[in-house]
């Protein structure tokens, strides 16, 4: 949260920071801003802070811890308590007169009462929170991560309070941060009434309310039933309808019926069940038909560890299945109760993807087809009509349904662009082993894309060769020398950032938490 040069000074008079407190919250509630923000835009707003109120510049930290508290607190206050938790640092404790035990947890307090923890703790406790008396953040991120909490208030020193930052920038939990008074790691003091103050903190009016990513990922896997998928698909006891059963039951994220559940339900204020299972079933069935169609496409005899349709049943079933869903996915939006003006909509979002979706597959076949070894700018391309297409589809079929405002739709197919992008960059890179992976120096491929643009003409000849030759190590040498993966992490963050800017727009807060959430754990080890 803090850059290595700025300390963080708290002000030890009471009253002066009771002021500043004030100050930055009457600022932000003339100024709305909708987090999450970054560093550098906390530290803009502190600057312009510290020179309208003349404050010491060495408050600067102060100030923006402040500032994110301002921003955040209304979103945390929407949280019920039971949602949350209360991160204390150990060092609040009396070393002297401590009688509490250590787990792998953090303090197991006893409630002896020679320190103020003992007090919060029964506070936040009796309202439901999850509390925990730990040095670091390491086990507050692993519950943050897990989706066990919605938001955090969090106690700490500079150092705790900036590990802490890094996790609610990365996954956009909700946090509230009081600073230290004192530090050194031992016997320290905190403001007793501003943690109580944020502790009980809530907001009983509001407008809009959080999604939970894993209830919500919960709830939409129940429509993947056999009992629901026959009910929605009509389907009977032949033996093409048992296929198709399997087909839909079989593996995989299921991320896309996931991502029409978020946009249906964040954009619309009474979204309808039916038309959410319809539109769900739907995305999956599209998704479900590419996957047959690719396999046979590109020869792939395994899918989720078991063998493809064409290889267990032959390439003309497996068309037949594969077309019979992408017909099921029409119909399934066509029936499911939307206005007609709102099932036209959807029906044209989806034959968009198709369409997009089948360019993209023709230019990687056709480059495949004629030994073709494609620019960058050509496969980013192929990114962007493929991955970025099922993206697209998901959140603009919800989008659509809600009947969400242009400039919505607009920020998310933007969005659904650069993250498709950046997925199939991350997947790319990652799929690549150098002992056994060669599947990603393959037409089209951005490895191979990216080698040639640095490579000379002798070494593009080589490359050549050691892909003809499927030989891994003379790959990877040049992999290494021209510095590939660095540059395609590096291409991979700048569409990171890029998604960062593109969601700073969009202005429901519900549905702008959980994409980034998404995105960050989607991409943790980019962040």
């Amino acid at each position: 949260m803090f850059k290595p040069t700025l300390l963080l000074e708290v002000p030890t008079d009471r009253i002066l920071r009771h002021n500043i407190r004030q100050e930055v919250d009457d600022y932000f509630v003339k100024n709305k801003i909708i987090p999450p923000v970054s560093y550098n835009k906390l530290a803009d707003l502190a600057d312009d802070l510290l020179e309208i109120h003349q404050w010491n510049r060495s408050l600067k930290a102060f100030v923006m811890v402040c500032c994110g508290n301002a921003i955040w607190r209304t979103v945390v206050g929407t949280i019920p308590y039971k949602r949350r938790m209360l991160l204390l640092p150990q060092c609040l404790k009396n070393s002297n007169m401590c009688k509490g035990q250590q787990d792998e947890l953090g303090l197991l307090c006893s409630e002896c009462g020679n320190c103020n923890i003992s007090g919060f703790l029964q506070e936040a406790e009796n309202l439901g929170y999850l509390t925990i008396v730990t040095e670091g953040t390491t086990i507050a991120s692993r519950l943050v991560e897990s989706g066990k909490v919605d938001a955090i208030i969090g106690v700490g020193c500079m150092e705790v309070l900036q590990k802490m930052f890094l996790a609610v920038r990365k996954y956009s939990v909700p946090a509230i941060g009081v600073p230290l008074l004192s530090c050194g790691c031992i016997d320290t003091t905190a403001d007793e009434d501003w943690i109580k103050e944020e502790i009980n903190h809530i907001e009983q009016h509001q407008d809009f309310q959080l999604f939970n990513l894993n209830e919500l990922n919960d709830r939409t896997a129940l429509l993947f039933t056999p009992a629901q998928i026959d009910q929605l698909l009509n389907l009977s006891g032949s033996a093409t309808d048992s296929i198709v059963r399997d087909i839909l039951l079989a593996g995989g994220k299921r991320i896309r019926p996931l991502l029409t559940a978020l946009t249906y339900e964040s954009l619309n204020t009474h979204p309808d069940k039916n038309v959410l299972n319809h539109l769900s079933l739907s995305v999956e069935c599209f998704h479900k038909a590419s996957l047959i169609h690719d396999d046979i496409e590109d020869n792939d005899s395994l899918r989720y560890g078991k063998e493809t349709l064409h290889t267990r049943y032959g390439i003309p079933i497996a068309i037949n299945v594969g077309d019979l869903l992408i017909g099921e996915g029409y119909r399934l939006i066509s029936e499911s109760g939307l206005d007609a003006k709102l099932i036209k909509n959807c029906l044209k979002v989806a034959s968009k993807g198709h369409k997009a979706l089948s360019i993209g597959q023709g230019a990687e076949l056709m480059a495949r087809m004629n030994g073709e070894t494609l620019p960058l700018k050509e496969i980013i391309n192929i990114y962007e009509n493929k991955t970025a297409a099922a993206f697209r589809v998901s959140l603009l079929l919800g989008a659509a349904a809600a009947d969400a405002d242009p400039s919505t739709i607009e920020l998310l197919e933007h969005f659904s662009t650069l993250i498709g992008i950046a997925y199939q960059l991350k997947d790319d890179l990652e799929d690549f082993n150098s002992e056994e992976n060669f599947s990603s120096f393959e037409n089209p491929s951005v490895l191979t894309a990216v080698l040639f643009e640095k490579a000379g003409e002798e070494e593009i000849s080589k490359i050549r060769e050691a892909v003809s030759q499927k030989d891994m190590a003379s790959l990877t040498f040049f992999l290494e020398k021209h510095s590939v993966r660095e540059l395609i992490t590096s291409m991979v963050k700048d569409h990171l950032d890029d998604i960062d800017s593109c969601l700073g727009n969009l202005q429901n807060i519900p549905l702008k938490l959980a994409l980034h959430e998404i995105v960050g754990k989607t991409f943790r080890d980019y962040l």
